[in-house]
């Protein structure tokens, strides 16, 4: 059976898997994933609608070809997935990746000493609350330069502002730099009207 067919064009690369996705399938995906990632799409949609089970090593192939696109500032969604599916991605903690997903999630990696965290979905004050706790601790425990990436970050309430200017001194306290990284035009407004430009790096 054929688990994933593949489809790419100019907006990017759709993979639309099939069928019961276990072990025996993950081995057969691991390849073609690979393959596809490979050539570097912008953009990278799964489609699940036609797939009945899909079991932890899928899973984590479809983890790591969404921390890939992250790294090369792409974008990930997941699109088309019944609810037992979605109950067994937000049991992962990877719902977040889906489209119309509850709220936004972060990741995170350090490479070359330097800590950065991935930011998702809109920053109002109630998600910020969420997720302060755990980034707090993240940038508390992390030596060397912090980075939030927000491109896929659409709004951003005073909440996160906030946010912000805690990891920037807790990076500073430590003796290490903190900026933000691929922001929208609208987002990076309103860092300009709190005066904090200077933590802008990049933007998309």
């Amino acid at each position: 059976m054929q688990f994933m067919q593949a489809k790419r064009d100019g907006a990017g690369t759709v993979l639309t898997f099939s069928g019961r996705l276990d072990t025996v399938a993950s081995a057969e995906l691991k390849q073609p994933i690979r393959t596809e990632i490979d050539h570097q799409p912008t953009n990278l949609i799964c489609d699940f609608q036609n797939v009945i089970y899909i079991g932890s090593a899928v899973l984590r192939l479809i983890f790591e070809a969404a921390r890939e696109l992250q790294r090369r500032h792409g974008t990930f969604r997941i699109i088309n997935c019944s609810s037992d599916l979605r109950r067994v991605f937000a049991l992962t903690g990877m719902d977040h990746l889906i489209e119309g997903g509850p709220g936004p999630q972060f990741t995170h990696e350090i490479a070359n000493r330097t800590l950065r965290i991935f930011m998702h979905g809109r920053m109002d004050a109630a998600h910020v609350s969420e997720i302060r706790l755990p980034i707090r601790q993240l940038v508390t425990t992390h030596s060397g330069p912090v980075r939030f990436e927000i491109s896929a970050v659409p709004y951003a309430a005073s909440a996160f502002v906030h946010l912000c200017i805690d990891a920037s001194k807790l990076a500073k306290a430590s003796g290490h730099d903190f900026g933000i990284e691929r922001v929208i035009p609208d987002v990076a407004h309103i860092f300009r009207l709190a005066g904090l430009q200077t933590l802008l790096l990049s933007s998309v």
